[in-house]
């Protein structure tokens, strides 16, 4: 298995992002009450998808690349978001973590004394262990401001799957998840001297 990751040039007409998650409900037939079961930690999932006709056949070209380079379901895709690859928020720099533990949904970033004030906003996204296959895309939850020592706590979501060390870098420049396609087949169309119909449908991946 390798990494891909996802070209700066690819002509994406639409990304759709969307959560999995695996809940077994057991509902009760005479009272109506219910209860529900999580079975595996939430998975990400994502589309993307090209124009119908990509009128640069160079840029056509990439797409044929990145799909011979997923080798069907072997590889993972490294993905983030492409319509927000930088929080909207203020803070920048260069950050690691406070010590977290498994499941944990808040997590504390220090981001350094010069970045007191500044702040990460609602729907900014996050990633830690981006150099592990386990590395998570977290998605922020509230917004926050970094203290005067450039402290700032982060509610987000999911939780992690993994614990965090200490000093373990937090990235806000392009963070992603690890992604691999959900089907074996890949096609795409010709048609008036132009190429198009390229997809991915993808879920979060980290075996």
């Amino acid at each position: 298995m390798s990494i891909i990751d996802l070209p700066t040039n690819l002509a994406v007409q639409r990304q759709d992002f969307g959560i999995r998650t695996f809940d077994l409900t057991f509902a009760n037939g005479d009272t109506g009450s219910s209860q529900v079961a999580v079975l595996a930690p939430p998975r990400r999932t994502c589309a993307l998808v090209s124009e119908d006709r990509i009128p640069v056949l160079a840029q056509a070209a990439v797409w044929r690349a990145l799909m011979h380079a997923m080798d069907g379901q072997v590889n993972v895709l490294a993905v983030s978001d492409l319509l927000q690859p930088a929080p909207r928020g203020t803070a920048r720099g260069a950050w690691t973590a406070a010590a977290a533990a498994a499941g944990t949904a808040s997590l504390t970033i220090n981001m350094g004394a010069d970045q007191a004030g500044k702040t990460l906003l609602q729907g900014d996204w996050i990633g830690v262990n981006q150099t592990s296959i386990q590395r998570q895309l977290l998605h922020v939850q509230a917004d926050a401001v970094a203290n005067v020592a450039g402290q700032i706590m982060v509610q987000f979501k999911p939780g992690l799957r993994v614990a965090l060390a200490a000093a373990s870098a937090v990235v806000w420049d392009r963070p992603t998840c690890l992604m691999r396609k959900t089907d074996s087949q890949s096609k795409w169309s010709s048609s008036s001297r132009t190429q198009g119909g390229f997809s991915l449908d993808l879920m979060e991946s980290w075996e």
